[in-house]
């Protein structure tokens, strides 16, 4: 069972993390951003599903990753056992900027803030339909004359 103390400590990151951390950095705090954030995090605390529908350039992506962070550490305060968020992108794009550039740049705010002590690790996974079949691209390779 979630704490309110630990839960309010968690939100209280979240306004840390938008409201003082990213404008250090060149960041403006959008309360959009910082709502929607809030939302995904009571979301994560009810072990719920949330639907958000945010313009482009609202800052969905470090709004889920912020949120993420401040669950993880809140369940950590809890001594609950470490559990993976998993987030589905809508393109490999992004998929590969959260990896690239989203999440070193919240890791750094972070770790320089002492808010974690190592880096956010993550992982893409992709469905088979993004990999090369090994056969296939060789009977593909004899047909073409190069």
């Amino acid at each position: 069972m979630i704490t309110y103390h630990n839960s309010r400590i968690a939100h209280d990151e979240i306004d840390h993390i938008f409201q003082d951390l990213f404008p250090r950095h060149g960041m403006i705090a959008r309360p959009s951003q910082i709502k929607l954030s809030h939302k995904m995090l009571d979301t994560m605390f009810h072990s719920k599903i949330a639907l958000s529908d945010a313009g482009t350039g609202t800052g969905k992506t470090y709004a889920y990753l912020a949120a993420g962070i401040a669950f993880s550490r809140m369940l950590d305060r809890e001594g609950a056992p470490f559990h993976p968020i998993l987030v589905s992108t809508s393109s490999i794009a992004l998929q590969t900027a959260v990896k690239e550039d989203y999440i070193p740049f919240l890791s750094s705010v972070l770790m320089e803030d002492k808010l974690i002590q190592v880096p956010i690790r993550a992982v893409i996974r992709k469905g088979k339909s993004h990999y090369v079949c090994d056969e296939r691209l060789m009977r593909r390779l004899r047909q073409v004359d190069l």
